[in-house]
C-alpha cells in the first residue's frame, strides 16, 4: 500500500485531472441512476391485480361535433355501442370504459390555491387530515371485475363492487391504518373536506391494495362518479381478456379489425397491451407517462454512456503512457500480474477516493433541495413509504454502492486492456526509448 500511494503521489499532476473527472463522472451518475433507480424498483412491486389479460383500445374522432353541445351524451351512447361490440368477441370476458388517466382524476386544494400531488384529495377522520388517491368508477361499467381488483370485507366478490353506487371503498391499507382491520371499516363514515366541501362517506367494502403511481402508494378510495365522461383528450376502453386467450394473436387481429367498430363520430384507432402503456405497473396511466419515462430512460443511458467512454478512453491513454515504467520494473524481476495488479489498485484507490468526494457534494446537493434523490420527506397526511426508499442511510448506500460499482468496472476495462497489453510487451522494446 505505501508503494502504491507513493506511486499516486510521484504522478499527482495527472492524477489530480483523473481524479476530478470522476468526481464528476460519480456524480452526474448519481444524479441520473437514483430517480430511475426508485421508479424501477416501484415497478418491481406487486401490483394487486392481474393486468396480463388486460388490453387497451383507444377511442378516436372519425367526425368532429360543430359545437360541444351533446358530445358527452353522444359519447356515453356511442361508446356503449362500441363497448357492446367487444364484449360480442368470443376472447373477451369483461369490458371497461374509462377516463383519460384509466380512473383517476387529479383535483386541486381549492382551499390554499395549490395543486395537490397527483390524484390526491382531502379526506379526515376523527380530525385527522389524509391526502388519499380518489378514483372514481360508473356503477354497472364492471370497474372492479375487468381490472381484476378483488374483495376483502364487504362484498363477496368483484361484481357486486362495481354496481355499489353509495358510499365508498377503500384500500386495505388505509382501512388497516384508520380501523386496525378491513372488518372494522365497513360502515365507518370518512369526510372529504375543502374550503366548500364537506361531505361524509359510509365505507361499504374494502379492497385488495394496488399500485396506482411510481411511488409507494396504496390509500386509495374508490367512489361511483355516476357515470364516466368524455373529456376530449384520449378515451380509452380497457378489455379483459378470457384465460388462455394469446394477447398479442388478439391485438394483431383487431387493428386488423378496428374499423368495424366504427360509430357515427368515433372508432376504434388501436388496440394495444396494457403492460406495454403502462408506467411502472401503473394501473391507471396513459401512453404519454410511458414515452416520458422511456425518454428519461433513454436520456440517462446516453449521457452515463458517453461519460464512461471517457472515463475509459481518458484512463487508457494513461495507462499506455506507462510503457516504459512497465519495462524497467519488469527488467527488475516484477512480474506480468504484480504490475497490472498496481495499475488496477491505483485506479481503485481514485475511484475510491472520488465516489468519498461524491457522496458529500451529493448530500449537500440534495440538502439544497436541487436534487431529485427520491428521499424527499413526504407530505405529513400521506401514506408512509416503509420500504428502503423512505430509509435515506440505506437508500444512499444502495445508491452510492451501484455507482461505485459501475465506475469500478469503467476504470477497470480503461486499465486492464491496455495494461495487459503493455505488460505483454518485450522489455527491450518497452525500454527502446528510454
Amino acid at each position: 500500500m505505501k508503494q502504491l500511494l507513493k506511486n499516486l503521489w510521484s504522478q499527482r499532476a495527472q492524477n489530480v485531472w483523473l481524479f476530478a473527472e470522476l468526481v464528476v463522472v460519480c456524480f452526474v451518475a448519481c444524479t441520473q441512476i437514483d430517480p430511475i433507480m426508485v421508479k424501477l424498483y416501484y415497478r418491481s412491486l406487486p401490483k394487486g391485480f392481474d393486468n396480463d389479460r388486460l388490453v387497451v383500445a383507444n377511442i378516436a374522432f372519425i367526425k368532429l361535433y360543430e359545437t360541444m353541445n351533446g358530445r358527452d351524451d353522444n359519447f356515453r351512447k356511442e361508446s356503449k355501442h362500441i363497448k357492446q361490440k367487444l364484449l360480442a368477441l368470443d376472447e373477451v370476458e369483461q369490458v371497461n370504459r374509462a377516463h383519460d388517466n384509466m380512473g383517476v382524476i387529479g383535483l386541486k386544494d381549492v382551499e390554499k390555491g395549490v395543486i395537490l400531488p397527483d390524484y390526491k384529495t382531502k379526506f379526515s377522520y376523527q380530525g385527522d387530515t389524509l391526502l388519499l388517491n380518489s378514483i372514481y368508477y360508473a356503477a354497472g361499467e364492471h370497474f372492479f371485475e375487468t381490472y381484476g381488483i378483488q374483495p376483502v370485507s364487504g362484498c363477496s366478490s368483484a361484481k357486486e363492487l362495481s354496481v355499489l353506487t353509495d358510499g365508498c371503498i377503500i384500500s386495505r391499507s388505509l382501512a388497516e391504518h384508520l380501523f386496525g382491520s378491513a372488518e372494522a371499516a365497513i360502515g365507518k363514515n370518512i369526510y372529504e373536506w375543502s374550503l366548500y366541501l364537506d361531505v361524509h362517506y359510509t365505507i361499504r367494502a374494502v379492497v385488495e391494495d394496488v399500485h396506482v403511481s411510481d411511488s409507494y402508494d396504496t390509500w386509495h378510495i374508490y367512489r361511483d362518479c355516476g357515470g364516466i365522461d368524455m373529456s376530449g383528450v384520449q378515451n380509452l376502453i380497457v378489455i379483459r381478456l378470457k384465460p388462455d386467450v394469446n394477447v398479442q394473436r388478439f391485438i394483431e387481429e383487431q387493428n386488423y379489425n378496428a374499423p368495424r367498430y366504427a360509430s357515427e363520430h368515433f372508432t376504434i384507432g388501436s388496440f394495444t397491451a396494457y403492460n406495454d402503456i403502462a408506467t411502472s405497473k401503473n394501473l391507471f396511466s396513459i401512453p404519454i407517462q410511458s414515452y416520458s419515462f422511456n425518454l428519461s430512460v433513454a436520456t440517462a443511458l446516453f449521457f452515463l454512456i458517453n461519460l464512461c467512454l471517457g472515463v475509459i478512453g481518458t484512463f487508457w491513454m494513461q495507462t499506455k503512457r506507462r510503457t516504459e515504467e512497465s519495462g524497467i520494473m519488469r527488467a527488475f524481476g516484477a512480474t506480468k500480474r504484480r504490475i497490472m495488479g498496481m495499475f488496477l489498485a491505483e485506479g481503485f484507490v481514485l475511484t475510491t477516493l472520488s465516489m468519498l468526494i461524491t457522496s458529500i457534494l451529493y448530500l449537500n446537493y440534495v440538502k439544497t433541495g436541487l436534487g431529485e434523490l427520491c428521499i424527499n420527506p413526504q407530505l405529513p397526511q400521506c401514506q408512509p413509504d416503509p420500504t428502503w426508499v423512505a430509509d435515506k442511510p440505506l437508500h444512499f448506500c444502495i445508491l452510492a454502492g451501484i455507482v461505485y460499482v459501475i465506475i469500478c468496472i469503467v476504470v477497470s476495462i480503461g486499465i486492464a486492456i491496455p495494461a495487459w497489453n503493455i505488460v505483454r510487451t518485450k522489455v527491450v522494446e518497452a525500454l527502446r526509448d528510454e
